[in-house]
């Protein structure tokens, strides 16, 4: 028997809830079981159908994304992720989201394939920033300096940014290279202060803005 992924919507726009549903339905083993365009609403829908996977609009009238995000994740952190889609843009709406615990973030100007890979990998246990969120999201300062990362960052700093973007931990990340988990860590924490990054979503978007991972 094949397992059914059960998506909630939640989503102030009809017509958006509409072709979002039409989308997911081409992809086998999807199931839309709920939708709405009120944030109140969310979490007893939550509650109601378990789903696997929250499309979440951070605009939402009642309460706001971030928020809703925060409390599902620090409650159901293992069960659910949360996709965040957005016309916000905006560097710190990014980081509230990614704080808050959500799995990945896609702009709505991204056309349906971005998205389904999106939902795929997150969905895989990977965190999503495409190449545009992640532009918006690193510092100014670390996204006019090409140059600079491609003269500092030595091939290890560079692998272990790919990996952490996929997901991995300290652990595994240590059993595929066949290091310590000491050694990551300390490859993990030299990449973080040259570069100025402060945690595993950063570190991912920053491998994806520099080419060093590509979300799939």
């Amino acid at each position: 028997m094949s397992t059914i992924t059960r998506i909630i919507l939640a989503e102030d726009h009809a017509l958006m809830r509409d072709g979002l549903k039409m989308l997911l339905s081409t992809q086998p083993g999807f199931e839309v079981v709920a939708e709405t365009g009120d944030g109140r609403a969310v979490d007893a829908l939550v509650r109601q159908f378990s789903p696997q996977l929250l499309l979440l609009d951070l605009g939402l009238p009642g309460l706001h994304g971030v928020d809703i995000a925060a409390a599902l994740k620090a409650e159901f952190a293992e069960s659910i992720k949360v996709l965040v889609l957005t016309g916000d843009l905006q560097p710190h709406s990014v980081r509230q989201a990614l704080a808050a615990g959500a799995d990945g973030y896609v702009h709505k100007s991204e056309d349906s394939a971005e998205l389904l890979q999106a939902v795929h990998a997150v969905l895989a246990g990977r965190q999503y920033v495409s190449r545009n969120i992640a532009a918006v999201f690193l510092p100014r300062s670390l996204r006019l300096d090409a140059a600079r990362d491609e003269l500092v960052a030595t091939p290890r700093e560079r692998e272990i940014m790919s990996l952490v973007a996929r997901g991995l931990s300290n652990r595994e990340i240590a059993e595929l290279l066949l290091i310590s988990v000491l050694t990551v860590r300390t490859h993990r924490q030299n990449l973080m202060e040259k570069f100025s990054l402060r945690n595993a979503a950063e570190i991912t978007a920053y491998a994806v803005q520099r080419g060093y991972y590509t979300p799939s």
